[in-house]
């Protein structure tokens, strides 16, 4: 098979690199030729890929007799045209290709990642990820891995990384690395800009503003209280040293990183005062270190803790570049309900005509962090619901998690890889691949399971969609807003495990048409008529998707040998089970809670056993389940909860729940 390319260009190589792997694992003989040394009829058993003019990231695949053409209209598409040849050839052979023309539903498909130096909280998230972080060879494999899943933006954000990244000619002490290491970290920031380049994504440094460090302001000559996050953000944020720090910062930042596509912030976390003051900090700063640079690059500016209006009258209207206006979409919570409301609900966008901004949504998961987790049909809905004149498009990560070394996972015989983006390589598929084009196939994914778990492929795909449908179910009708106060995966929050006292009291997703436990109970005993989903409802999908994820895994496992279930597949069985269980614990937790808020109304000791009876099972339920944790798990000290993660460290808890069950009072 001859491949005809532009070997010159370096997305496209990487597409035809990916291209030529699937044809040679196909038995192909491949030759790739020069572009260039095209000429007249192009002969059987040849492959062009060649641009032509069309939408941005765009392509075609037409077939000519044997021959096949791939048209991009620019390097992008046509990476992810050879890209998607490569799976067509992978999946079903050299005579099963289809033609096809795609173009990008959204224009930012983009990853948030928490760098974990100077990180902004602590936890083993960050320590453990300290290392591979400065590891290049594991930044080429994830930017290959966003490559081929169709994301182009990855987004970096640090509380402050600029002292890492340069020396600065005004203020040369606020660096306190030697000239060989810094020499040694530039370099490295170099070809990891240069890599995303290569693959067709674009990189943005992003702060949370004011933040600043000890070292930065010995350097910059100032008292040493300043640095204390006990002190005043006012004394920092008035600073005019420290202003004039973060112009040269922005400005230097840009002139040193050419390949560096752009920078964010926002005008919240660490500062003070009402937000037209805290605007023009940024305004001070930022968009002044942007012109100062002579580069005109896109920004991202987050509304965290403000709306729209400021940042757009302010900022993007001087701005001399594009400004995206980003809003957290689901809050801290996207594995919920996939059409959030909160934009509406809050005021995002009070006061500001959409038609002249571009919105960056950012997605946060700060809901799973162990368990496998993908759901087509849900990222299908989220994604379409987003699509609006006005949005650009999304980025999407965690402020609690790294998807870097899998520290979470056991040496253990079926661990038979080394990052945790290689074991969550489904969802991190279908948040690239669906934002790309929402009508992919789900034979697709299909075909990737038989690929790597042969004849257990398709219930294992199945099963893993039933499976994640639990937490968004759960986060429905008890919903909390911060990472830091709710962690589903875990029953977990800062203030350490919700209790049954809790889920009877819960509030539902607002926005999300869910009946609060107590409104449901108190409209039950008054005879009325309850409109929306009720928290039963909710007890029956997460019922529903137990026995579905359950029955996937039973089938599986009843048919193949033992010796068969080794590696990821066994893993992947493991999880399942893990889902299950989880499952199972919240159906009867939530049981209960309904339970006992018809007990306060009534007083009904009947009710009460019911809660007894229920929680029970559930605390069979976690016992299983942690049983399976214990299996292939690790404990680990979260981030954002600052709690310690493994389910059997709260069995106490659980056994805990039956007693405050048993002492729960009727209202008065």
């Amino acid at each position: 098979m001859n491949i005809y390319y532009d070997e010159k260009d370096t997305c496209v190589a990487f597409g035809v690199s990916k291209l030529a792997a699937a044809l040679r694992g196909r038995g192909e003989y491949v030759l790739e030729r020069k572009l260039c040394c095209l000429a007249g009829e192009v002969g059987v058993d040849s492959i062009v890929l060649a641009t032509d003019d069309g939408d941005a990231e765009a392509f075609a695949i037409n077939k000519a007799g044997k021959a096949i053409n791939v048209i991009g209209s620019d390097s992008r598409g046509l990476m992810y045209g050879a890209l998607e040849l490569a799976e067509q050839i992978a999946l079903d052979g050299v005579d099963s290709i289809v033609e096809k023309t795609e173009k990008p539903f959204l224009a930012m498909r983009g990853i948030k990642f928490n760098l974990p130096w100077e990180p902004y909280d602590r936890g083993d998230v960050f320590t453990k990820n300290e290392e591979v972080c400065w590891d290049i060879d594991f930044w080429r494999r994830y930017i290959d891995m966003l490559a081929v899943n169709r994301y182009n933006t990855l987004t970096f954000w640090s509380r402050h990384p600029f002292h890492l990244m340069f020396r600065l000619a005004k203020y040369p002490r606020t660096t306190a690395l030697s000239d060989a290491e810094l020499e040694w970290n530039k370099t490295f920031f170099r070809e990891l800009f240069r890599h995303a380049r290569d693959r067709g994504i674009d990189t943005y440094i992003i702060t949370w503003c004011v933040d600043i460090i000890p070292s930065v302001i010995e350097g910059l000559d100032l008292p040493p209280h300043m640095a204390d996050m006990r002190v005043s953000h006012a004394v920092r944020q008035e600073s005019e040293p420290i202003k004039d720090y973060f112009r040269e910062c922005v400005k230097t930042l840009l002139r040193t990183y050419r390949d560096l596509t752009g920078i964010g912030t926002s005008a919240s976390e660490e500062m003070v005062g009402e937000s037209k003051l805290r605007e023009q900090w940024v305004v001070d700063t930022y968009l002044e270190g942007v012109k100062m640079s002579g580069r005109t690059v896109p920004f991202i500016h987050r509304t965290n803790m403000q709306s729209g209006k400021p940042v757009k009258e302010m900022f993007a209207d001087k701005y001399p570049g594009q400004t995206y206006i980003s809003w957290k979409y689901s809050n801290a919570h996207m594995y919920s309900h996939p059409r959030p409301i909160f934009h509406e609900l809050w005021g995002a966008w009070k006061d500001v005509t959409l038609d002249d901004i571009k919105v960056t949504y950012t997605v946060r998961n700060d809901d799973i962090h162990t368990l496998r987790w993908g759901d087509p049909e849900y990222v299908r809905e989220y994604v379409t619901r987003m699509k609006e004149p006005h949005v650009h498009g999304f980025y999407w990560g965690a402020d609690g998690y790294i998807w870097g070394i899998d520290f979470q996972h056991a040496e253990n015989a079926h661990k038979r890889w080394t990052y945790d983006f290689e074991r969550h390589w489904y969802q991190f598929a279908l948040w690239g691949r669906v934002s790309y084009n929402p009508d992919v196939s789900e034979d697709i994914w299909q075909g990737h399971f038989r690929t790597l778990y042969g004849r257990a492929g398709d219930e294992l795909c199945a099963g893993m969609k039933a499976a994640s449908k639990i937490v968004p179910a759960v986060s429905r009708l008890f919903w909390v807003n911060y990472d830091f106060e709710w962690f589903p995966e875990g029953c977990l929050s800062g203030r350490g495990f919700r209790t049954i006292n809790h889920f009877v009291d819960g509030k539902p997703m607002p926005g999300s048409g869910v009946i609060s436990i107590r409104d449901y109970a108190k409209a039950l005993c008054e005879g009325k008529k309850t409109e929306g989903i009720t928290p039963r409802d909710i007890v029956d999908e997460l019922k529903r998707s137990v026995e579905r994820a359950t029955a996937a895994r039973e089938d599986v496992q009843g048919r193949l040998a033992p010796e068969e279930i080794d590696g990821d597949l066994e893993c992947v069985l493991l999880d399942l089970e893990a889902w299950a269980h989880l499952g199972t614990y919240y159906e009867n937790k939530f049981k209960a809670a309904i339970s006992l808020a018809l007990f306060a109304e009534t007083g009904e000791e009947a009710k009460k056993a019911e809660a007894v009876e229920a929680l029970e099972r559930g605390r069979d339920a976690w016992a299983k389940l942690s049983a399976v944790w214990a299996r292939h798990y690790k404990p680990y000290r979260m981030t954002r909860t600052k709690m310690d993660f493994g389910w059997p460290l709260y069995t106490d808890q659980v056994e805990r729940d039956i007693e405050l069950a048993k002492e729960f009072k009727k209202e008065s």
